[in-house]
């Protein structure tokens, strides 16, 4: 039952509707305030909805309005008829639709709620002219409301790409070869739609004649193409196809036989009697066709350049052939012709043309050019063979009979030499080699000539072979390996090595041995006493008798054994020595000129360029020895304090200048280099740091040569006694060699002067670490929680005078070195305790946090000392376990810095996420602000399980 004053509300609110509709029947309507036009409702055309509703931000709906129509409202009637008598009363809830279309979800009052609850799918066009393929086939559309087409990908949704009808390029015709099948190919012919800004709007045209554009101003009419480019024969003659029918080559064209080809091309193509052959289109045209039937690259066929090219033809420029294979010396030297020429080629036009300096006159039209000699690509000995055109047949018998024709199908204009043997003669050619020429008999006289080589006369070396190839009895050691010249043996004979003393001597089948060397020649024998040889009697046919140690000692493999004077025993045979190989030459050739040298025989002891008996020796010794005085030091090879170091096997001797004065070899230690090495042991093999010489006792594991010492209390003391490694084995700093240098360095304690990459400073125990981040510990601390290189240093910890090692000790009772003397205690305590509380709390004993200590800035311990925070009996060495609930980020968000009271933001709070209490936006510790030397506000805690409320303030002094 409605209360008395409900029942009161609506009675005056009834009285004051019946006074409204009273004052409104007595008076007149105005005139509209606004133009009604059809973008007062919605956009012309409506806007397209992204998705299946309504937007009503903009207005959009479902549908696809965009593609179809424009701003003028006649492109709404091909869909909804006639509107241009629309009213406002239009709204009927019904989407008025023309009955041609065939939309099928067309029905009356069907559409009510369309635009924000439309049906799925809505309908689509089945009737519709604008979705045909042009040629009456009607398309069923998408749904309304579909992805609109794109183009040209969506063409092919009305148009089948492309039709089968005609000459349409279809998949394997001519026009495809062109133009491909896609929608790409339509533009050839036809209006390119889907370069317009709606490419397919064209379809609201429907029964249209079919555009036909063709380029350069080529027309279509009665199934015909005129005047087009595409069908000519490239030189302004047209031929009209007609559609759906074909045209082969030679009906645009024309062929040999019709002898309607333009240009020479009646020259090249039907002209077997001058080129030995007929040249197919494929020969010049090689860029267009691949026979004389085919089309090989159809972009060239209709590109309107005349597109020649081939393997003989070259880079024809405006009509001329200069850079032709056809028409060169066969040499590359190309003539030019052109293709309207009158003038009747011969032999002589193309080779045997030649007038450059050098060139000799040709008879018959044989190449004259000049003779660039063997090998050459223009060798030429045609000179010397050519006597008239006959003589053309000796050589190139394949090519022409009587040197003034070439015979039918011969290799004319192949682009090779086509050599065999004709008119009688006879050789074998290999390359450009001919042997058993019968040219080359020297009338019997002479056996065995070799090759000869084109554009080569045979010489000497044709018969006696040169320095290479002469490798008879002892010739190879005189000839090629000291390079003596023919007249040092056989000076009655010849001068120098090419030209003749006494021909009357050459050829007379005695050899005649002398010259200013030659003291004597057995020719029975074969002995030869001679100034080089000293007292040895070689033998010319037994090459071992002439060998090293034949003369002196030389080779421990040669008659006379090993040389052994002086300190050749240090550097052959001795096991401290570089171990020379006294079976190699090389080894005597090391210090002394090789045997291929001029001076080698001269009776004089030759020692190479720098090396010395007494002084420098080379590159090896640069500071002074004496061959005779025995061995040298260690200091003289590895010291700069005498001279420069040694260079052995291309090995520089590592730099041990310091070990005297800043190794162990300074005051205090005085330690000799044989404390630590076995003089007599093996080292110089020129790989560096192979072999170190180290005592065997110092040999063995890692660190073994250090700990032999710094391990034994009756050797080292104090601090250098039981010495550790920073770093587990194999990591940097697991090695003492990783920072010390035994041998001294330029830094203090033997500390390299390079350690990670990082140029080091260190002068004492409290330069670890400094400003400029170069100390030792600073090289390797640069991405870690603790100190490091990229870190600014703080006044009271890194440069503190303080001596490092009392809390970072070398040789701590356990452990590795330097690792700081304690856990987290350390820095603060365990937990840190607040400095102020409501009652007293007592703590440093076990069960009531032992480790426990008061913070050393304000509000930092805060509640820590709470068991529910931190157990009673926590102890450091349960490190991170009872932080983590709270500070979750763990050793990686922890920074380290010291003092803590200077880097108060570096305190992060971060609850482990197991602990939250509902799903909602996590938030576990807010309100807090910590700055370093300003005032710090303490936060609290809340959507945690720990706490179903807000906490009060972490600690109770901020």
């Amino acid at each position: 039952m409605l209360s008395k004053y409900v029942g009161r509300c609506l009675l005056v609110l009834a009285m004051s509707v019946l006074t409204l509709m009273a004052l409104g029947a007595g008076q007149a309507q105005a005139a509209s305030q606004y133009s009604y036009d059809c973008t007062f409702c919605h956009q012309m055309p409506p806007l397209d909805s992204a998705n299946a509703k309504k937007d009503p931000n903009t207005g959009a709906i479902p549908g696809n309005h965009q593609g179809h129509a424009s701003a003028a409202v006649n492109s709404c009637a091909k869909c909804h008829g006639d509107v241009s008598g629309y009213a406002m009363g239009h709204r009927n809830k019904t989407i008025e639709l023309a009955d041609g279309i065939g939309y099928s979800r067309k029905i009356a009052a069907g559409f009510v709620n369309q635009t924000s609850v439309p049906p799925t799918p809505m309908g689509s066009c089945s009737t519709a002219a604008c979705h045909s393929n042009g040629k009456g086939t009607l398309k069923a559309t998408p749904a309304w409301g579909a992805a609109p087409f794109q183009a040209p990908g969506d063409c092919s949704q009305c148009h089948d790409v492309a039709p089968a009808t005609g000459n349409h390029p279809t998949l394997n015709s001519k026009h495809a070869s062109y133009f491909g099948t896609g929608t790409g190919s339509c533009v050839k012919c036809h209006t390119d739609h889907s370069a317009q800004a709606k490419p397919f709007s064209h379809a609201t045209s429907a029964g249209r004649a079919i555009e036909v554009v063709l380029p350069d101003g080529g027309s279509f009419a009665g199934n015909q193409c005129a005047n087009l480019y595409c069908h000519s024969n490239g030189q302004g003659s047209f031929t009209p196809p007609t559609w759906g029918a074909s045209l082969s080559c030679a009906g645009c064209h024309g062929d040999a036989t019709s002898n309607t080809l333009s240009g020479k091309h009646a020259k090249h193509v039907n002209n077997a009697g001058f080129l030995g052959t007929n040249y197919g289109c494929v020969e010049c045209h090689s860029a267009t066709v691949t026979d004389n039937n085919t089309i090989g690259n159809f972009n060239n066929h209709v590109n309107k350049n005349k597109d020649v090219a081939g393997a003989h033809v070259g880079t024809p420029v405006a009509g001329t052939c200069s850079t032709s294979y056809c028409h060169t010396d066969g040499k590359g030297v190309q003539k030019t012709v052109t293709w309207t020429q009158t003038q009747a080629l011969d032999c002589k036009s193309c080779h045997g043309s030649d007038t450059a300096p050098g060139a000799v006159a040709s008879i018959a039209g044989e190449p004259n050019y000049k003779n660039d000699g063997m090998d050459q690509p223009r060798a030429n000995s045609h000179a010397n063979h050519v006597f008239s055109a006959a003589s053309c047949q000796n050589c190139h018998v394949n090519t022409t009979t009587d040197g003034l024709t070439i015979k039918a199908g011969a290799p004319h204009t192949d682009g090779t030499r086509n050599v065999a043997a004709g008119n009688g003669k006879s050789f074998t050619i290999a390359g450009n080699s001919c042997s058993a020429v019968s040219c080359h008999d020297g009338g019997g006289k002479i056996a065995g000539v070799g090759a000869a080589k084109w554009g080569q006369s045979l010489g000497c070396n044709g018969c006696h072979g040169d320095a290479a190839t002469l490798t008879t009895n002892a010739h190879a050691a005189h000839v090629s390996t000291k390079g003596y010249a023919c007249d040092t043996c056989h000076a009655q004979t010849v001068t120098g090595s090419t030209t003749f003393a006494d021909k009357t001597l050459h050829g007379d089948a005695i050899v005649e041995v002398a010259g200013v060397k030659v003291t004597s020649f057995a020719t029975d024998t074969k002995n030869c006493a001679t100034s080089c040889h000293l007292s040895g009697t070689p033998k010319w046919n037994d090459k071992n008798s002439g060998a090293c140690g034949t003369c002196h000692k030389a080779l421990s493999t040669t008659a006379n054994g090993l040389v052994s004077s002086n300190a050749h025993s240090a550097h052959f045979t001795a096991t401290y020595g570089p171990g020379f190989d006294g079976a190699a030459a090389t080894s005597c050739s090391g210090c002394h000129t090789p045997n291929t040298a001029a001076s080698h025989a001269d009776g004089t002891l030759n020692l190479a360029i720098g090396y010395n008996k007494i002084g420098t020796c080379s590159t090896c010794h640069k500071q002074s020895t004496n061959w005779t005085t025995g061995r040298v030091s260690c200091e003289s090879c590895h010291s700069t304090a005498g001279g420069q170091l040694s260079v052995i096997g291309a090995l520089t001797a590592p730099d041990k200048t310091l070990a005297a004065t800043a190794g162990h070899g300074k005051t205090g230690i005085n330690q000799s280099c044989s404390a630590c090495h076995d003089a007599n042991s093996a080292h110089i093999n020129g790989i560096a740091g192979d072999q170190k010489r180290l005592l065997g006792a110092l040999t063995g594991a890692d660190n073994q040569e250090c700990n032999y010492c710094h391990t034994d209390a009756g050797k080292v003391a104090g601090a250098a006694l039981n010495v550790k490694v920073h770093r587990p084995t194999g990591a940097l700093g697991a090695k003492c060699s990783d920072c010390h240098n035994a041998h001294g360095t330029a830094n203090s304690m033997m500390i390299n002067g390079t350690i990670n990459g990082t140029a080091v400073s260190f002068t004492t125990v409290n330069t670890f670490a400094n400003g400029a981040r170069t100390g030792v510990c600073q090289v390797c601390h640069t991405t870690t929680q603790y100190f490091t290189k990229a870190g600014q240093p703080e006044a009271t910890h890194v440069d503190s005078t303080t001596n490092c090692l009392e809390c970072h000790q070398h040789n701590p009772a356990t452990g590795l070195a330097f690792v700081p003397n304690g856990g987290c205690d350390a820095c603060h305590g365990y937990p840190p305790a607040p400095r102020k509380t409501i009652s007293a709390v007592t703590f440093g004993v076990q069960g009531n946090w032992s480790s426990a200590r008061f913070e050393d800035y304000s509000g930092g311990g805060g509640a820590h000392a709470v068991a529910a925070h931190i157990k009673k009996d926590a102890k450091p060495s349960e490190g991170w376990a009872n932080c983590l609930p709270c500070h979750n980020g763990g050793n990686d968000a922890h920074s380290r810095a010291l003092p803590i009271r200077n880097h108060v933001d570096n305190v992060t709070v971060k609850i482990d996420p197991q602990y939250r209490f509902s799903d909602d936006p996590f938030l576990g510790y807010t309100s807090a602000q910590l700055v370093n030397g300003g005032v710090n506000k303490s936060g609290s805690c809340f959507n945690v399980s720990c706490h179903f409320k807000k906490t009060k303030p972490w600690s109770i002094e901020r």
